[in-house]
């Protein structure tokens, strides 16, 4: 029997210690479409940032 291969899903991992002024061009940049990927997700991992950040997120 053949299974059919699950489709695959990108997670981008983006670190940030006080990054809101540059965390909503970054996340703008990473595509949301790419050809072979069936899911791509963002995972924003804030540091202790005491800027806004977190609301940015």
């Amino acid at each position: 029997m053949n299974a059919s291969p699950r489709p695959l899903r990108l997670i981008v991992q983006i670190p940030c210690l006080n990054e809101a002024e540059t965390l909503p061009a970054t996340i703008a940049d990473i595509p949301r479409h790419i050809p072979g990927i069936a899911a791509v997700e963002l995972l924003v991992i804030d540091d202790g940032s005491t800027d806004a950040t977190v609301s940015v997120a």
